[in-house]
């Protein structure tokens, strides 16, 4: 039985369209870039979070059972408020938040996911922009790729999934810096 010409090259413009979905794909970063204030007033409360630490070689699996655990445990435990409602101030940053905004839910997520043995340079604060408005996630950094843990979505995504425009990540080695994103790659960092 032979199988029609036009249903192999369906076949295979199918598997070409969805490849870069299925493939590894992780954040790729530039130069050194300027800290949000946000975080620069967090690292003054909290410096542990903040100083060198060491870029493990070896990513982890990406553990996805666990990360949308956590992922949806936070966006429920938290509620979503600016800081000017929450804490009375137009910019603070916390993983103590009862409620908060995006980069409070990034920080609690990030928290979790250390006590539970993720390493600090796994977990990165990543900002851009979700709708035409600036944005926080909490990317996570696996063998299998980048994932995006959001707090407008209880559901992690593969950073080529997720509803944004990424600007800047914290560098893997030191909590206190952060990177420019000069787009995405299929090559591990």
């Amino acid at each position: 039985m032979s199988v029609p010409l036009f249903l192999l090259a369906m076949l295979a413009a199918l598997f070409t369209f969805l490849s870069p979905a299925i493939a590894s794909t992780w954040l790729k970063t530039g130069k050194q870039t300027t800290r949000p204030y946000g975080h620069v007033e967090y690292c003054t409360r909290n410096a542990s979070d903040c100083g060198g630490r060491s870029a493990d070689t070896a990513l982890p699996p990406a553990r996805k059972n666990i990360l949308n655990g956590v992922n949806r445990e936070v966006n429920r435990s938290i509620k979503a408020a600016s800081d000017q409602t929450a804490f009375g101030r137009k910019e603070f940053w916390t993983a103590k938040a009862r409620s908060g905004d995006c980069e409070d839910f990034a920080l609690a997520k990030r928290a979790k996911l250390l006590r539970i043995g993720f390493k600090p340079s796994q977990l990165l604060l990543t900002m851009g922009y979700s709708g035409g408005e600036a944005h926080t996630v909490l990317v996570v950094r696996t063998r299998d790729g980048d994932y995006v843990l959001d707090n407008l979505h209880d559901e992690v995504m593969p950073v080529q999934s997720a509803h944004m425009s990424f600007r800047k990540i914290q560098a893997p080695d030191h909590g206190g810096k952060w990177l420019q994103v000069t787009g995405k790659t299929g090559r591990a960092p």
